[in-house]
């Protein structure tokens, strides 16, 4: 069973392009990720990437792993919506 999430957090995901694109960084790489990481690999910076990363773990599209004393973050499996995106990443990838 999915976790309702209000519309206004959905349509600010749906819109933010750094959001679905981190999204898609931790879709593709399956492993759990600091924001440092996903800022170089994504090319942003570590402030707008956590401001990203706080509305995708309100939308419940992402899990925190602590690690230590570090924090990473991974893709949310277990969500319904994360693997439509998979789903869609990897059709997309396939017609190209």
């Amino acid at each position: 069973m999915s976790q309702k999430i209000e519309a206004p957090i959905a349509e600010e995901v749906l819109r933010s392009k750094i959001g679905m694109t981190v999204l898609r960084t931790l879709i593709q790489r399956d492993m759990p990720l600091p924001i440092s990481r996903i800022a170089k690999e994504i090319g942003s910076n570590h402030v707008t990437v956590k401001k990203h990363m706080k509305l995708l773990e309100e939308a419940n599209l992402v899990t925190v792993v602590e690690y230590g004393k570090r924090t990473l973050y991974k893709a949310n499996e277990a969500d319904e919506r994360v693997l439509a995106y998979r789903d869609f990443i990897q059709a997309w990838s396939k017609q190209m």
